[in-house]
């Protein structure tokens, strides 16, 4: 009875330590309340489905919400990456919110634009883009992404003239990084992510300088819809190049209007052998590890490539692989990127807004402080680069960890402070303070197992909620020594709590 029970639900029996891990990697931050209904449903394929069915909130709709609650008339940046905490930590939706964090680090737009940067509504418009399409197409939402209005602004294609209209070549800013960062990379793949080489054992590149001039002109003749940064750039064919163009090896016929011919580069670009692997690589990267074994890589493509760049699908491989439960191993393992360290604390720790607000009201210190926030990056590449290799053991080992090229001792004892204080910080009477607008923990679970002297159970949930089971002998000893230091037990929790987030056994996932 209980195994046709368990073949009918198709329960796949994780054990605790791989639910809380698969958890950790697909949400932003790991609530026991999730881990465990979870653990009832023990089903990979049906948490993604219903994660995919989930209502989620809207960024730009939070963003005036936030701008609202503060009494303003327009939003700021400030509204923006309140928001973007609001809905991180408090969305169902925690998939969809996950893989969308990750898409912004792969089709790059910044506040750092100097036009952006005063257009908080437009960056938030351009998340929605990357949520709305987080299970669709590859296709669509590289339409979506090339019309945006922000994407417009940061890259430059707003407003791209032909050659005959200005006597200058067009802009070939959107058409390089479209190729180079969004769709096909510098060079020739196979499906597991290998390099293709030629004859003389060197890489082969993708395009050339010739098909950048082309590309240029294919994207040409789109502007800002009357100064409108919420809706799809409108076409403008009296500036769009009319004219013959070669793109790739392919033919975009004469007298073809800017919207004609961004279908046939879409129709063309997302059939390229290249999309699979490349894009597949990048999702991985930012989703589950930096260093993916050839077979786990060659997965994922296959599925991108055969259900023509549907992204649930490629999500859905990516996380239903039995990659992930293998024992902690050099190809399933990443560095915690800072925010993410932050989120999954305030989730995981149940924070809650002081003051008697419902927003996250003061984001400022988190982007000063963690050298990354959403949609902050320096340039069009992103935080990091993906390959990034520290000098050391890990590259003499031939790994990645991109994220380390953030973090350096400054950034870490910045973000010891803030979760030392938001740790210490805590509690009913201090969380509502008018004065304090900063996120809150209260962990009265935690604190009733402390002073009921229940100490070995208190470092085993610490251990379980935190570092999925997987805390070090060394770290293991520190909680202990820390509990069994303190005369009033409740004022050990937090010290616990800390020593915990800021160790090694947390900072990196695996």
């Amino acid at each position: 009875m209980l195994v046709s029970l368990a073949m009918e639900k198709n329960m796949e029996n994780l054990t605790q330590q791989q639910a809380s891990r698969f958890l950790d990697l697909a949400t932003m931050g790991v609530k026991q309340s999730e881990l465990e209904q979870f653990l009832l449903l023990d089903d990979r394929g049906r948490w993604i489905e219903e994660q995919i069915n989930q209502p989620y909130t809207k960024h730009l709709d939070r963003t005036r919400y936030q701008a609202n609650s503060r009494g303003l008339t327009q939003s700021n940046q400030d509204c923006r990456v309140g928001a973007w905490f609001d809905i991180a930590l408090g969305d169902a939706a925690q998939l969809r919110q996950r893989v969308a964090f990750a898409l912004s680090q792969i089709f790059v737009v910044s506040e750092k634009d100097g036009n952006l940067n005063q257009d908080a509504e437009a960056l938030a418009h351009y998340y929605d883009v990357l949520a709305n399409g987080a299970f669709g197409t590859f296709k669509n939402l590289l339409r979506n992404i090339t019309l945006s209005p922000a994407m417009g602004q940061y890259l430059t294609m707003n407003g791209n003239k032909p050659q005959s209209a200005t006597g200058q070549a067009p802009d070939q800013n959107y058409a390089r990084e479209v190729l180079q960062l969004f769709t096909i990379g510098l060079y020739q793949l196979n499906m597991d992510g290998s390099l293709i080489l030629d004859a003389f054992g060197n890489p082969i590149e993708t395009y050339q300088d010739a098909d950048i001039e082309s590309l240029a002109r294919v994207f040409t003749g789109w502007d800002i819809d009357g100064g409108n940064t919420l809706t799809p750039m409108v076409e403008d064919n009296s500036l769009h190049d009319m004219d013959e163009k070669q793109v790739l090896e392919r033919t975009y016929p004469a007298g073809q209007t800017a919207t004609q011919d961004l279908e046939s580069f879409l129709e063309h670009i997302t059939l390229h052998p290249n999309v699979a692997p490349f894009i597949s690589i990048l999702l991985i990267k930012r989703l589950t590890t930096s260093n993916p074994s050839r077979d786990y890589i060659e997965r994922v493509a296959t599925t991108f490539h055969n259900s023509n760049g549907n992204l649930a699908e490629v999500i859905r491989a990516i996380y239903t692989d039995n990659a992930l439960l293998e024992a902690p191993n050099d190809n399933m393992a990443k560095v915690r990127e800072p925010i993410l360290a932050m989120t999954y604390l305030y989730r995981a720790m149940e924070a809650y807004p002081g003051g008697g607000n419902d927003i996250v009201y003061d984001p400022m210190r988190y982007k000063e402080t963690f050298n990354q926030y959403p949609l902050g990056a320096n340039s069009v590449f992103n935080f990091y680069q993906p390959s990034y290799q520290p000098p050391g053991a890990l590259a003499e080992k031939g790994l990645s960890a991109p994220e380390l090229s953030i973090i350096d001792w400054s950034q870490l004892i910045n973000m010891g402070n803030i979760f030392y204080r938001s740790l210490l910080d805590y509690g009913q009477n201090r969380g509502n303070s008018s004065n304090k607008k900063e996120l809150y923990i209260a962990p009265k679970a935690l604190e009733d197992m402390a002073e009921s002297g229940q100490g070995e159970q208190l470092v085993a949930t610490i251990n379980q909620l935190v570092l999925h089971q997987q805390g070090s002998p060394d770290v293991i000893t520190r909680l202990q020594n820390i509990y069994n230091g303190h005369n009033n037990k409740f004022y050990a929790v937090p010290k616990m709590l800390f020593i915990a987030f800021m160790s090694p056994d947390f900072m990196v996932q695996e």
